[in-house]
């Protein structure tokens, strides 16, 4: 677990840091990045987390609507982060720095949430969704927070006109998801709250996580004309995500 947190928060903290040594970077390259992070992480959703979510002893038909309640949560808080979880800055800005970093710490809070293993330890102990989450998990979130670390930097030393308090912002920021993961490990493995109020928390975050990678491949074709670059690109996103399911 303490691994896991420490690869979250350098997730965030280290392109951001990095920025701070670069005069400009790639767009280009960073958004066929985000086209391969975003299909693996839709794929791993739909193949790995909400299968495993159904696993549980709660009614289907609430878990559909518990993932349902995520996908929009998420559209509220894209609101106030104007899609920076996205890796975008957009050129419009009008970007109130409090509640942007408040819609995105919630949302990485609920990204880390969702890398314990603890949810799956009462299911079914000879499934392949029953162990080995975490790293497959683990390597897409980390591979959606780079280009929203980048973006995030970039953004608060353009709106702050201060690098020290961009880095401060930044860092504080980066230690949303492993908060959340230390809060998921406690609650899964104390008997605080009963199992199933996990399992509707995770299926709130898997909604989440289909909001972020559908809205990636929105954005990524905004005039809907297929770019053929770009969806091989995805395809073979959701091919390591396969991958990662049947070898891990």
């Amino acid at each position: 677990m303490i691994i896991n947190a420490f690869i979250l928060f350098l997730s965030v903290a280290l392109p951001g840091l990095l920025l701070t040594r670069m005069k400009s970077f790639s767009q280009k390259r960073i958004g066929y990045f985000l086209v391969f992070a975003g299909a693996y992480l839709f794929s791993m959703t739909v193949i790995h987390i909400i299968p495993d979510l159904f696993l549980s002893e709660e009614d289907p038909f609430k878990l559909g609507l518990y993932i349902l309640i995520g996908f929009f949560l998420q559209k509220i808080l894209e609101n106030f982060s104007n899609g920076v979880e996205h890796g975008h800055v957009h050129s419009h800005g009008g970007y109130s720095i409090p509640y942007l970093l408040i819609a995105l710490g919630l949302h990485s809070f609920l990204e880390g949430s969702i890398m314990t293993d603890s949810i799956h330890s009462n299911h079914r102990p000879d499934s392949v969704y029953s162990h080995g989450s975490s790293p497959k998990i683990l390597l897409g979130i980390v591979m959606h927070k780079i280009p929203a670390a980048l973006a995030l930097m970039a953004l608060l030393v353009a709106q702050l006109k201060n690098t020290k308090k961009a880095v401060l912002l930044l860092l504080v920021f980066a230690l949303a998801s492993p908060l959340g993961l230390f809060f998921s490990e406690f609650f899964g493995h104390s008997d605080v709250l009963p199992e199933r109020y996990l399992v509707i928390f995770f299926a709130v975050v898997a909604g989440s996580f289909l909001q972020i990678s559908t809205t990636i491949f929105i954005e990524s074709d905004p005039h809907h004309k297929l770019n053929w670059k770009r969806f091989s690109i995805s395809i073979l996103g959701a091919l390591a995500a396969v991958a990662a399911q049947i070898g891990f």
